[in-house]
């Protein structure tokens, strides 16, 4: 579809830079606006959640300030309906005990016997005529209940005042005997709630069961309990919005299980309300100065950008007449696109003379690396090879024949391999102690992993250290399946260990649950290689006992737990032999 002629034109003719800068800052602004205004209204609404979720926050800390003070009181009942003046029918003598108990409050206690007329009353002396209670309703429930029981307000009839009862059953024998009250007046609880720091204008609102109120804060703030009196049918809590006769109110309300009272928080809307508005008048002045600055940075480059276009076009006729081009930078960077070409090209040229040379670095260092590798790997053949001689050598002098020779040479050899192995396996596991443990193990409980347990730290050994104790663990093992707790069913090993120091490890080797166990009297390379050459080998101690539950063995040594700065270190000698 073709656009209309006159539209055509209007968009097609040539319009200044300023217009242009203008119309930009414009369409950047309009939609910053308008998501500004989106995220103020979603602020209000979250505004008047969070002021919602305070006033039945509110409205729950009144309720519980108010039951705290009933709960006490009807502590105090349990006390004085445990009283033994009580129980024996002492009744002068316990309404004095009473008085006396209470004579610095505002309360007063009452009895009550089964035909709900009153005993005794507090307010008045022992023996006082006294009339049946006003609250019968009350009593009853009590009765019923043999429950504690909160009242609703009502006119007292000694006392002459707006009271609420807190009643509780006395009993004999599983019989209901007396009810025993303690009556207060309402101002108490208004005291309770003016505690309470409330903002400006909000109201604090204490209704029984019938929708009276109880009392409220301020004093003269309402004169009747809202409308939504019996939300909730009475229990729980939550948050209404309600329209008088000229404002509309929030509230937050709570039912106690404690008094079956309601407890509510009202605030006018307008209130809540007004932090939006404050926002939003200010937003507008925000929005109003924001075009101005942007009208006046628009001009402001407009200009700019007029004396840089001026300059260039003085330069294209230099170019044009042969004359020198004037090298000055203009402040717009189109205005220096050769320069700046010239200068991207120039960072270019640099980034990769850096890049060579980096690469080159990595090479050299790649070199050297394999280098220190190589060394180390030389400088482990020959510990090897020196293991392997010392073993056949201390294997040669115990033997009596080339099969036995051949026999034990073998076993050490393979459990040398396992250690070897476990040098040069996997990242993970590489000099791994629990994995060395695991693996010299491994053909001695075939099946049965659960014979061997392990407890400890993860921790990587040095080299001759994984040699050392890999040796020492087969000789363990060998005679723990000959003569100790692997020989039968029933038994198990326990390695355990902890790390000593910054590098060192004290390890303990414990049998369990084999045959009693007595002291070898002779003295084979197995012993040796246990008792001697390990702690040698790694400059430590060792204590190898033959308890009769189990033989132990265990090994304190320092400087055996490898580190990566260790590794390194142990590298660069390795290097500097394999050279």
């Amino acid at each position: 579809m073709r656009q209309p002629e006159f539209l055509r034109r209007t968009l097609a003719a040539p319009r200044t830079l300023q217009f242009h800068l203008i119309a930009f800052a414009a369409i950047l602004v309009l939609p910053l606006f308008v998501i500004a205004v989106t995220v103020l209204l979603w602020f209000s609404s979250s505004e008047l959640a969070s002021n919602e979720a305070r006033l039945q926050r509110m409205a729950f800390d009144v309720s519980a300030s108010v039951d705290r003070d009933v709960t006490s009181w009807i502590t105090v009942l349990e006390t004085l309906g445990t009283s033994e003046l009580l129980q024996e029918g002492r009744l002068e003598a316990f309404h004095a005990r009473a008085r006396a108990a209470l004579r610095n409050s505002d309360v007063h206690v009452i009895l009550l016997d089964d035909d709900y007329d009153q005993v005794l009353n507090t307010r008045v002396p022992f023996g006082t005529p006294l009339p049946k209670t006003a609250d019968i309703r009350s009593a009853e429930i009590v009765a019923k209940s043999r429950k504690s029981y909160v009242s609703d307000a009502f006119v007292g009839r000694v006392s002459g005042e707006r009271v609420v009862n807190v009643e509780i059953p006395v009993m004999r024998d599983d019989e209901l005997r007396y009810i025993l009250v303690i009556t207060f007046n309402v101002a108490r609880i208004g005291e309770i709630i003016a505690q309470e720091q409330l903002g400006t204008d909000w109201n604090v609102i204490v209704s029984d069961r019938s929708g009276g109120v109880i009392a409220q804060d301020p004093p003269a703030a309402l004169s009747a309990e809202p409308p939504s009196v019996n939300e909730n049918g009475g229990q729980g809590g939550g948050v209404v919005r309600q329209t008088g006769d000229s404002d509309e109110w929030v509230e937050g309300y709570r039912w106690s299980q404690v008094t079956g009272w309601r407890t509510s928080v009202r605030v006018p809307r307008a209130t809540l309300d007004a932090p939006f508005w404050r926002s939003f008048y200010g937003l507008a002045l925000l929005a109003l100065l924001a075009a101005l600055v942007t009208v006046g940075l628009a001009t402001f480059l407009a200009r700019r950008m007029s004396r840089s276009m001026s300059k260039l076009r003085i330069a294209a006729g230099d170019l044009a007449a042969g004359r020198a081009i004037e090298a000055a930078r203009q402040p717009i960077a189109e205005a220096n696109v050769v320069l700046d070409a010239i200068r991207k090209a120039a960072n270019v040229i640099s980034e990769r003379t850096h890049a060579l040379q980096a690469s080159e670095e990595q090479s050299r260092d790649q070199v050297e690396q394999i280098k220190m590798l190589m060394g180390e790997l030389a400088h482990r053949n020959k510990n090897v090879m020196a293991v392997l001689q010392a073993i056949a050598r201390q294997i040669s002098r115990r033997s009596n024949s080339l099969e036995e020779f051949q026999t034990s040479f073998d076993s050490r050899i393979g459990a040398l391999v396992r250690s070897n192995d476990l040098l040069f396996g996997s990242a993970g596991a590489k000099g791994q102690l629990r994995e060395l443990v695991r693996r010299q193990l491994a053909p001695f409980i075939e099946g049965e992993p659960d014979r061997i347990e392990t407890l400890g730290p993860d921790l990587a050994l040095r080299s001759e250290a994984v040699q050392s104790l890999g040796l020492a663990f087969h000789e363990l093992a060998t005679n723990a399946t000959k003569y100790g707790a692997l020989s039968n069913s029933t038994g198990k090993v326990v390695v355990s260990w902890k790390r000593e120091g910054t590098d060192g490890i004290d390890l303990t080797w414990r049998e369990q649950g084999g045959p009693p166990v007595t002291e070898p009297t002779g003295s084979g390379f197995g012993k040796v290689v246990i008792e001697r050459l390990t702690g040698a080998n790694l400059n430590g101690e060792v204590e190898y006992l033959f308890h009769p539950e189990g033989v132990v063995w265990r090994l304190t040594a320092p400087a055996v737990v490898s580190t990566v700065a260790e590794d390194l270190a142990a590298r660069r000698p390795a290097a500097a032999v394999g050279a």
